[in-house]
């Protein structure tokens, strides 16, 4: 038996969950494809109720939610954000009292980056950082440049510099992700892959040349960041070309209503919003779809992508984050700025009449994901192993 099947993993995620019936996202699939590794995984996340879930999955696996509420006031927020660190570190320690913890994986710095911080250096318990994403980018872009902003953003650099640095080890997946733990000292880390189940995100072999129409799809959260509102003034201006596409919109956020609202006031009749899925169920959503479309300001290794190809769509991302290296241009996708409507809707539109490109990009795309993430598995395996064998 080597020292993954001894130990348990601590998974603590950014997801926030209503309830555990319905699980959004790749990080719980992430979390459970481990399962035959470690003895044991805890996912904790946050939940949107003001109440705890707790859950059982499989033999092995325990999911918990821990309260946590936003406000669009700075100094609410800020309140919550020091009673969610209490909350994390009560669990933990909780946690601690029940069960043996080896390894402690975490993604969010501002989140859940102190009391992960705290904890592992009382337990004396190492923890990596999945680093997806730039926090004080994502930051700016959702709530604007302000004095609240402001002072969050040089939070979360103090937190890189003392939580990242300090950190066993970190997975940076783009490269200026890469740059900052260069930036903030980092000694062990590693440019990572992102994780897709191609044993479940298959291409299913569509028909385009029979296919009186042409499905687009989006899949994520509807918030400012991942530029909702320039693709839905894509869709109004494709007007011309209703009777060819339709548009199919899977998430949910803070920009639902405005959505709607949009959809009601523009007389947009080709999209529809299908809600939440949980993420077993995501391959039979992306094979109805033709077309991926990801048009975010800002991003690290977006998982919905790597899915959408994995699945043989043809896919439009905006040049920011990986996107710049999964999309090589005219060749297993599209790349656009960001923030333009024109672009957009034009790109969609030349894959729209042309199936022979739909048919190039979904063939490369998915050939590109299978040797994208190869080397997924046993670069995290081995990096476990590693601060296992020497905890």
């Amino acid at each position: 038996m080597d020292n993954l099947e001894k130990s348990t993993i601590l998974y603590v995620n950014q997801v926030r969950q209503d309830n555990f019936d319905i699980l959004i996202g790749k990080g719980f699939s992430e979390a459970f494809s481990w399962r035959n590794y470690f003895k044991r995984i805890v996912f904790v996340c946050y939940s949107t109720t003001n109440e705890y879930l707790f859950k059982k999955k499989y033999s092995n696996c325990y999911l918990i939610g821990i309260p946590f509420k936003l406000s669009t006031n700075s100094m609410k927020s800020l309140i919550n954000l020091g009673k969610n660190y209490f909350k994390l570190y009560y669990i933990l320690h909780g946690l601690k009292k029940v069960t043996k913890i080896d390894i402690i994986r975490m993604e969010n710095l501002l989140l859940s980056g102190p009391p992960i911080y705290l904890f592992s250096r009382v337990k004396k318990i190492p923890y990596v950082i999945w680093l997806g994403g730039n926090e004080r980018e994502a930051l700016y872009i959702k709530y604007n440049k302000n004095l609240f902003t402001w002072f969050l953003s040089k939070l979360i650099i103090v937190f890189e510099i003392l939580i990242l640095k300090n950190s066993n080890f970190v997975f940076p997946v783009t490269d200026d992700l890469y740059n900052l733990t260069i930036k903030r000292n980092v000694n062990n880390k590693i440019l990572s892959p992102n994780f897709v189940d191609l044993s479940k995100f298959v291409d299913l072999k569509k028909d385009i040349d029979s296919r009186k129409k042409i499905t687009v799809l989006y899949v994520g959260r509807f918030e400012e960041e991942k530029g909702i509102k320039i693709l839905l003034n894509a869709i109004k201006s494709l007007s011309e070309i209703d009777k060819k596409v339709e548009f199919l919109m899977v998430g949910d956020g803070s920009l639902n209503k405005w959505i709607q609202d949009f959809i009601l006031n523009k007389n947009v009749k080709n999209v529809k919003l299908l809600g939440k899925f949980d993420h077993e169920e995501m391959p039979k959503i992306y094979s109805l779809a033709d077309i991926f479309i990801l048009p975010s300001y800002t991003e690290g290794s977006p998982a919905a992508l790597l899915e959408a190809m994995s699945c043989g769509l043809a896919c439009i991302a905006t040049e920011v984050g990986e996107c710049k290296k999964i999309i090589i241009n005219n060749q297993n996708g599209l790349l656009i700025p960001p923030a333009d409507a024109d672009l957009l809707s034009s790109a969609i539109k030349s894959l729209v009449n042309d199936k022979e490109l739909l048919k190039k990009f979904s063939k490369n795309a998915r050939i590109f994901v299978l040797d994208y993430i190869k080397n997924y598995k046993k670069i995290h395996k081995y990096v476990y192993e590693q601060l296992l064998k020497n905890n």
